[in-house]
């Protein structure tokens, strides 16, 4: 920026889908700042020697309808619409997703210890109750062994802390109401193929997932200012302090960086809204991209590691989510693991021979090499504390005129057509005011 001193209606952080679909909304009168030097957020592409690398599985699926056609008509995305196809890897085999609808191809014993675990599972209800933490609830609805041999080490990797702590605010429907019905039956064999929220999915024909926030950004009014960092906010007197030494005068601030590192950079906070901000938990995680030469004989989208023994949560197979994430006889592997392992090379070493012995990785495999990527921010913790930081947080906000929204804006597990609704709610909200 070449002027000191700006003045804005409105001052968007973050120029992820929630900041772009904001700015995109209100149209007119916005300055929208981005750390980094491209649009997308944790939504974004990583291009490298003709690999397109998103940060593991980043695919669309809707509720609205008209964020599906507003993709494809507005921002002229063109999507494959794709069935999902995703597999468990427990007891050393290869079990089909969602799990505890595929019973029948469990190891004997395993399958036996589910259907009695479910019978003998302490609660006819079917959904969440308030009052449950997550292991409470998972024992409820899948019973002991279904709990022990997926539901308890996948999420405990995922989010870093035991189950116990976690309660139900999350869940939504990224676990589905259950049918213990459905469940039995699937010990005889009777599958139920497409269940859940991403079933059925959609992914951009070019480009990656950042294609969306490409196409957005360019539509864009006034286009966002890259490599700016947010450094200073004086929320008493609507002013924003860039890395620059800029000043940026506004009458409403929308955030949608992380909550805890964008109050962290207040000038001062009332002493209650700082007891709250530690009460903020999240946890990180570390992206492994495997690139090589040949083919990945699995037709998996991801694939979901439970086993607490292996360091990795998830795998993600781009060329199966769109060949065209991968070069011509080119294969590419994405890794997640819980934290921050950051280039750990004895995590990598066993990690390669984890992939060998699940028969992902072989002998025609050459010319391999790796790109770690850490997220700092990914999950955030839904423990008792969330709820009770929040409600003193966003009043706080909303007084001072300022929204945090979004995904991490909002301190919530949500998705990428989360994001853009976030972003037209708020600008009609807004609009709505003056």
């Amino acid at each position: 920026m070449s002027r000191d001193y700006l003045r804005t209606k409105y001052l968007i952080i973050g120029a992820g889908l929630t900041g772009l679909s904001t700015a995109f909304h209100l149209n007119d009168d916005y300055i929208l700042i981005e750390t980094s030097g491209s649009p997308g957020g944790t939504a974004s592409t990583l291009h490298f020697k003709g690999f397109k690398l998103d940060n593991a599985v980043h695919i669309f699926y809707f509720k609205d309808p008209t964020i599906l056609n507003w993709i494809i008509d507005t921002l002229n995305v063109e999507l494959l619409e794709t069935i999902r196809k995703s597999s468990v890897w427990i007891n050393n085999a290869y079990v089909k997703y969602p799990v505890q609808y595929h019973l029948a191809e469990l190891h004997w014993p395993q399958r036996i210890n589910s259907m009695r675990s479910i019978l003998n599972s302490s609660s006819n209800k079917k959904g969440i109750n308030s009052s449950d933490n997550f292991e409470t609830y998972s024992l409820s609805a899948f019973g002991n062994q279904l709990t022990d041999i997926f539901v308890r080490p996948y999420n405990e990797k995922l989010f870093g802390v035991p189950m116990a702590l976690l309660n139900t605010d999350w869940l939504g429907d990224y676990i589905p109401n259950y049918s213990r019905m459905k469940m039995l039956l699937s010990v005889l064999g009777i599958k139920n193929n497409n269940y859940g929220r991403n079933s059925k999915f959609y992914y951009p024909l070019e480009g990656g997932v950042s294609t969306v926030a490409q196409k957005l950004s360019s539509q864009l009014k006034t286009s966002p200012l890259y490599n700016c960092i947010l450094e200073k906010v004086f929320y008493d007197k609507k002013y924003a302090l860039l890395s620059d030494g800029t000043e940026v005068k506004y009458e409403y601030l929308i955030n949608t960086i992380p909550l805890d590192s964008f109050l962290n950079n207040f000038d001062s906070l009332p002493s209650d809204i700082l007891a709250s901000l530690k009460l903020l938990k999240r946890n990180s995680t570390t992206l492994l991209h495997i690139l090589g030469k040949g083919k990945i004989k699995k037709e998996e989208h991801w694939i979901y590691i439970p086993d607490p023994t292996i360091p990795f949560y998830r795998i993600t197979i781009p060329g199966n989510i769109n060949p065209a994430n991968c070069p011509a006889d080119r294969f590419a592997l994405t890794l997640e693991f819980g934290g921050n392992i950051y280039e750990n090379q004895s995590v990598l070493d066993k990690s390669i021979a984890i992939l060998k012995s699940m028969g992902i990785l072989n002998e025609n495999n050459s010319d391999i090499e790796f790109c770690w990527k850490l997220i700092n921010c990914s999950y955030v913790i839904y423990d008792e504390n969330r709820k009770i930081a929040l409600k003193k947080i966003f009043p706080f906000l909303q007084r001072n005129q300022i929204w945090s929204i979004g995904r991490y804006g909002s301190w919530e597990y949500s998705n990428m057509e989360d994001a853009i609704l976030y972003g037209r709610k708020v600008a009609e909200q807004i609009i709505k005011q003056n």
